[in-house]
C-alpha cells in the first residue's frame, strides 16, 4: 500500500483519488457533495465511488466504480453531512481508511461518523489543534432556538447562515423542530432541502419567491440563506425595506477562532473537534496514520507526541512500510 503526494492511493495496482480529480480512466473517491471535493465529477472519463446521496446532491452522472478486483471497498457514514461517506479498502489482511471531512456524534440531518478498526488510516486535521473544543450538539440546537424564538416572537425578522449544503439544511431542521416554524430559503437551499426530503430526512421549507414566501413575509419570519450573505448590511436593507428589527447570526465551527458580521455567530460545526479526532483515532486503533485536509503538521505532532505514528499526507509519497 502507498500513497503519494497527490492523495492517491495505490493498493494491489490500483490508483484511487481521494478528493481529487485523478487522471481518466482513474478511479475517484467523492467523499460528499462540497465543492472542494467534487472536481472528479467534473471531468469525463473518470469512475466514480460515492454515496447515492452525494451523486443527487452534486447533480452528477458518471460511471460508478462499485468493485476492483483484488479489494473489498466500502462507504462508512462520516457525520458530515447528506451523503457523506468514509471510504475503507481491504484486501489479503490488510485494511486502509479514508475518513474525508467527518463529524462524531448525532445531528438532526447526517448520520454520525462510523469508526472501525483500521491498519492505515489517512484522516481530515481541519481542526486539528488542541485550542478547539466544540459544546455538545444538542446545546448549540437550543442556543440557536432561543436566539431565534425571542427575536421572532418579538415581532423581529431572523436571518440564519450557513454552508448551502450541510449547514443551511441542519438550521432549517432546528427551526422547523425546536421552534415549529417554518423557514424561507434561497432557491439552492430550498433545493437542496428537496434532495434531503428524497433520502428521508424531511425538511419543511418555503423558496423565496413563490407565493407560500411571499406569504410568510408579510408578517415576522425566519429566513435561511447562504453563509455568505449574511451580515449587517444585509439587515441593514432589510429592515429599512419591512420598516422591522433584523436579527443575524451564522452556524460555523469558526466561530470559535473568527468573528462575523452578524449579530450572534453560534460553534456549529460539521468537523470534529480536536477531542473527537483523537477519539476516532484512539477507536480506530491505526499502525500509521497520514493527517490532511488542514492543521497537517499541527495534528501529526500532537499524535506524535501521544505516541501514534503519524505524518503530514502532503509530505509523503511514502509507502506504509516505511514508515
Amino acid at each position: 500500500m502507498r500513497i503519494d503526494g497527490q492523495s492517491n492511493l495505490e493498493v494491489m495496482g490500483h490508483r484511487i483519488a481521494l478528493d481529487t480529480s485523478g487522471s481518466p480512466g482513474q478511479a475517484c473517491f467523492v467523499s460528499h457533495a462540497h465543492s472542494d471535493h467534487v472536481s472528479a465529477l467534473r471531468n469525463r472519463h473518470r469512475r466514480i465511488i460515492a454515496s447515492e446521496e452525494t451523486m443527487a446532491l452534486a447533480q452528477a452522472e458518471a460511471e460508478r466504480a462499485e468493485e476492483m478486483d483484488g479489494l473489498r471497498l466500502s462507504l462508512l457514514p462520516s457525520g458530515h453531512m447528506l451523503g457523506s461517506s468514509q471510504l475503507r479498502v481491504e484486501w489479503d489482511s490488510q485494511s486502509f481508511t479514508y475518513t474525508g471531512d467527518f463529524k462524531l456524534g448525532k445531528s438532526l440531518t447526517s448520520k454520525p461518523a462510523e469508526v472501525k478498526e483500521t491498519d492505515s488510516l489517512m484522516i481530515e486535521g481541519t481542526f486539528g489543534d488542541p485550542s478547539f473544543s466544540f459544546p455538545e450538539r444538542e446545546e448549540v440546537y437550543e442556543q440557536v432556538a432561543k436566539f431565534v424564538t425571542k427575536q421572532y416572537n418579538s415581532g423581529g425578522i431572523v436571518i440564519l447562515g450557513g454552508y448551502t449544503l450541510g449547514k443551511a439544511e441542519e438550521l432549517i431542521a432546528v427551526v422547523n423542530k425546536f421552534c415549529g416554524l417554518k423557514p424561507i430559503a434561497s432557491d439552492r437551499i430550498a433545493w437542496a432541502c428537496g434532495v434531503y426530503s428524497r433520502f428521508g430526512v424531511n425538511l419543511d421549507v418555503a423558496k423565496i419567491g413563490t407565493p407560500e414566501a411571499d406569504e410568510l413575509m408579510h408578517d415576522n419570519f425566519v429566513a435561511v440563506l447562504p453563509q455568505h450573505q449574511v451580515d449587517f448590511d444585509l439587515a441593514v436593507r432589510l429592515s429599512k425595506q419591512y420598516r422591522k428589527s433584523v436579527y443575524t447570526a451564522v452556524a460555523t465551527g469558526w466561530a470559535k477562532s473568527m468573528k462575523f458580521p452578524v449579530d450572534r455567530a453560534f460553534p456549529l460545526s460539521d468537523h470534529s473537534d480536536f477531542a473527537h479526532i483523537l477519539a476516532y483515532i484512539e477507536a480506530a486503533k491505526p499502525k500509521r496514520i497520514y493527517c490532511c485536509h488542514g492543521n497537517e503538521e499541527r495534528l501529526a505532532r500532537e499524535l506524535q507526541a501521544r505516541g501514534w505514528s503519524a505524518r503530514p499526507a502532503a509530505e509523503t509519497a511514502l509507502g506504509a512500510e516505511e514508515f
